[in-house]
């Protein structure tokens, strides 16, 4: 390939009129076509091919930043919200929504199910207090009480199929009752050195008295445990539940014992 200095000396013999410029072409190792191109065009770089063209390039590099921008203040942004954002910040240019779209896509962003974050999930207030949990939970683990685990969940034993047989053009009906009843709730509490403590069945809510009752069973199956007699005399009993409704007064109501 011929460079930038043999190309202009070919251009600077045709330019003085020199007959001969094909042979100064031949000798500098240029081949007759890119000569007649030089000649003909009277350069020597070659420009640039591809790219974007200003004249007909509407969304530019900072226009794709502030999309971006937006989205992250606020993902639940419409397309035409983003629209009007571009009229105010790039003095009334106007994108079509297609166009915007086309652009988010591929800068990755992409249509999914908003996912709702409290506020106060990730705040400097409850990070203090999670660190204040842990801290308390290591400290019984090494002075080595008896920890138990309690939690509850529903239990749904309602059950049917969705799917029947019935002549054509007439509907798949059963006949159920109008309610399918409250639901079944577990309650249960479980340790790393008996497995399962105790464990419990109610029929619908349960109220912060049916919580305490049970954090007092668990007291009790733990205590009149052969593990606790054998291995844990003089340790506490350390029971960890969540911030439930239920569970939000269970150190008011439960009764209370030195060794818990």
């Amino acid at each position: 390939m011929s460079t930038a200095e043999e190309k202009r000396r070919v251009l600077e013999a045709f330019n003085q009129g020199n007959l001969d410029w094909k042979e100064v072409a031949k000798y500098n190792g240029v081949s007759l076509s890119t000569a007649r191109r030089v000649v003909l065009n009277q350069r020597v770089q070659v420009l640039p091919r591809g790219g974007p063209r200003l004249a007909s390039t509407r969304v530019t590099h900072e226009m794709r930043q502030a999309l971006e921008r937006y989205l992250n203040e606020n993902c639940l942004y419409t397309l035409r919200q983003m629209q009007q954002f571009l009229v105010f910040d790039f003095n009334g240019v106007k994108i079509s929504l297609p166009t915007i779209s086309r652009h988010l896509i591929g800068m990755l962003f992409t249509m999914k199910q908003a996912r709702v974050e409290p506020s106060t999930c990730n705040s400097d207030v409850n990070k203090s207090k999670r660190q204040v949990f842990a801290l308390k939970l290591l400290e019984h683990q090494e002075q080595n009480d008896y920890i138990v685990y309690y939690d509850k969940t529903n239990f749904n034993i309602y059950c049917r199929r969705s799917q029947g047989r019935s002549k054509k053009g007439t509907c798949a009906v059963v006949v159920l009752p109008p309610s399918q009843g409250p639901n079944l709730q577990v309650q249960c509490a479980v340790s790393l050195a008996d497995g399962l403590v105790c464990h419990r069945l109610e029929r619908g809510r349960i109220l912060m008295d049916d919580n305490a009752a049970f954090v007092e069973k668990i007291y009790q199956s733990v205590k009149s445990s052969d593990t606790w007699q054998e291995h844990y005399q003089g340790k506490k009993v350390v029971i960890v539940l969540d911030n439930a409704p239920a569970h939000s007064q269970t150190e008011v109501r439960s009764i209370a014992h030195d060794d818990m």
